[in-house]
C-alpha cells in the first residue's frame, strides 16, 4: 500500500507532499491489545525486528500504545505486516479526553433497521472493506422509496446525523431527513449524484467528505431537536424529477454507518450494536487502510495532540512493526535520477540443477529492496536542527521513508542505513547536500 496521507495533513506542512517524509523518532510507550495470540504479543510490535509480530487471537481487534503524556503526532508506519495477504482493513484512532458515539442501534446492519418500505437491501462493498454496506434498491412499483430508524432525542438539543453514501450512477437523489416527534418541521439534506450536499432546509449545517478514492461520502446534516420524543431517520431515493413517491424502476443508493450524535457537526464513525456506543478513541479519518498488498505502509494524518493511538484490524493479521510520531519534512525535492526503492529489488536467488544439467527449480532465498536518496540545497542551520538527529539515529534505528508521496505513493519502504549519513557543504552560500542509500524490508512477493 505504500504512503497515504490526508488533505489534512499536506494543508498543516509547509512543504509540498511531492517532498519526502519520513517517521524515524518513534514515540515510546505502553503498548496492550484487545487480543494476541499465543506467541503474538502486543509488545512484539514495539521494536524494529520484523521476525516476530503482535496478532490477535479474535477479532475485530485493536493494537494500542499510550505515551503518559501528551505527544504532537501526525504518522503511523506498519511494516512486516500481512494486511492484505488476509485481507484486513486497518482503521487508525488517537485517544481524546473527549467522548463521542452513535446513538443509533446497529448503525452497521441496515437490514435491521425497523423502516424499509418499497425497497430491498443488497449486499454490497463498504468503505471499509468489509460486505456490511447494502444497496438501497427501488422496488418496481409505485410510491416512496425509503429505510430508517429512530432515537430518543431531547428539546433543544443540537443533533447530527451521518451516513457513508454511495451515490447514484444517474444522478438520482438521496432525501436525507430528521422527522417525526422531535423534529415536527423536518430537517432535510438532499445528495446528489456527485456525492455533493445538492440543497438542504431547515438543517444548521451540512457536510460532505469523500472517502479516499472509494466512490463513497461521508454526508451529515445537523438540526436542534424541537421536542423531546423519538426522532425518525429517513433515507429516501428521489424520482428522476425529484419527487419523493414514484414508480421504482431499480434504481439504487448505497449505504453503511449510520451514526447520530449530540452535536453539532459529525465526529468519527462509531459503530454500534444492540444499545448506543461511545468511546474516547476518535478515527484519525473517515476513510480505512485497505492494503492491496504487504508492503510498507506510511500513513500521514492531520496533526493531533493525544496521549494514545490505536490500530483496529478486522481480521486476524499480523503486524511485526509500528511507529508512531512526527514525520520529518524534506524542505527540497529529493534529486530524481536515483533509482526508487519500491523497484530496486534485492535477491539471493538459489537453483537446483540436477546432475545433467537439467534445472529443477529456482527459489528466492532472502528478498528485500534497495535505493538511494539525495538532497540538495539545503539550509545548514535546518540540516543540524532537524535533519542531524534522524541521521545520528540512523546508525542503530532502522525508519519509514517516503521519497514522493504525492505521485509516486508506492516509492516508500521501511528501510536501514549501513553506513552513516554523512552531509558535504556545496561551496556556495551556506548550502549543504546529504544523501544515502537505504536497505528495505520485503518479502518475496514484493
Amino acid at each position: 500500500m505504500a504512503v497515504t496521507y490526508t488533505p489534512g495533513h499536506a494543508a498543516a506542512s509547509p512543504y509540498p507532499m511531492t517532498h519526502a517524509r519520513i517517521l524515524w523518532d518513534k514515540a515510546a510507550g505502553s503498548v496492550s491489545a484487545t487480543s494476541e495470540a499465543e506467541g503474538f504479543e502486543a509488545g512484539l510490535a514495539d521494536t524494529v525486528e520484523t521476525n516476530s509480530w503482535w496478532k490477535p487471537e479474535a477479532v475485530p481487534a485493536s493494537w494500542r500504545i499510550e505515551y503518559g503524556e501528551s505527544r504532537l503526532i501526525d504518522a503511523i508506519g506498519l511494516a512486516a505486516h500481512d494486511l492484505g495477504t488476509v485481507g484486513s482493513h486497518a482503521r487508525i484512532e488517537y485517544k481524546s479526553p473527549n467522548a463521542h458515539g452513535n446513538l443509533l442501534l446497529y448503525s452497521q446492519e441496515i437490514q435491521l433497521w425497523p423502516v424499509l418500505l418499497r425497497a430491498e437491501l443488497v449486499p454490497t462493498l463498504a468503505p471499509d472493506g468489509s460486505m456490511d454496506a447494502r444497496w438501497l434498491v427501488e422496488e418496481e412499483v409505485d410510491g416512496a422509496h425509503l429505510t430508517g430508524t429512530d432515537f430518543q432525542a431531547v428539546a433543544g438539543r443540537m443533533y447530527t446525523f451521518s451516513i457513508y453514501v454511495k451515490p447514484n450512477a444517474n444522478g438520482r437523489r438521496l432525501r436525507m431527513s430528521m422527522e417525526g416527534a422531535a423534529y415536527a418541521v423536518q430537517a432535510i439534506a438532499n445528495v446528489g449524484g456527485d456525492g455533493a450536499i445538492a440543497s438542504s432546509n431547515g438543517a444548521a449545517a451540512t457536510s460532505s467528505v469523500a472517502v479516499g478514492d472509494t466512490g463513497w461520502f461521508r454526508v451529515s446534516m445537523s438540526a436542534a431537536a424541537q421536542a423531546t420524543g423519538f426522532a425518525n431517520i429517513r433515507l429516501l431515493i428521489r424520482g428522476p424529477n425529484d419527487e419523493l413517491a414514484h414508480p421504482g424502476t431499480g434504481q439504487a443508493v448505497g449505504l453503511f454507518g449510520g451514526q447520530a450524535e449530540w452535536r453539532l457537526g459529525p465526529s468519527p464513525y462509531v459503530r454500534s450494536a444492540s444499545s448506543p456506543a461511545a468511546s474516547n478513541w476518535w478515527a484519525v479519518s473517515d476513510d480505512w487502510l485497505l492494503p492491496s498488498d504487504d508492503s510498507a505502509i506510511l500513513y500521514l494524518f492531520d496533526p493531533v495532540e493525544t496521549d494514545g493511538i490505536r490500530v483496529s484490524v478486522s481480521e486476524p493479521a499480523r503486524i511485526g512493526v509500528v511507529y508512531t510520531g512526527k514525520a520529518l519534512e524534506m524542505p527540497r525535492m529529493g534529486y530524481t535520477d536515483l533509482g526508487m526503492i519500491d523497484l530496486g529489488r534485492t535477491a539471493v536467488l538459489a537453483s537446483y540443477i540436477s546432475e545433467g544439467g537439467q534445472l529443477m527449480g529456482r527459489f528466492i532465498q532472502r528478498a528485500g529492496l534497495s535505493g538511494a536518496f539525495e538532497w540538495q540545497n539545503l539550509p545548514e542551520d535546518w540540516y543540524r536542527q532537524t535533519f542531524d538527529p534522524f541521521a545520528r539515529a540512523a546508525r542503530t534505528e532502522p525508519f519509514f521513508i517516503a521519497a514522493r508521496p504525492e505521485g509516486y505513493p508506492t516509492d516508500c519502504a521501511y528501510a536501514w542505513v549501513d553506513d552513516p549519513i554523512m552531509p558535504a557543504r556545496q561551496g556556495m552560500r551556506n548550502f549543504v547536500s546529504v544523501g544515502f542509500t537505504a536497505t528495505g524490508h520485503a518479502d518475496a512477493a514484493a
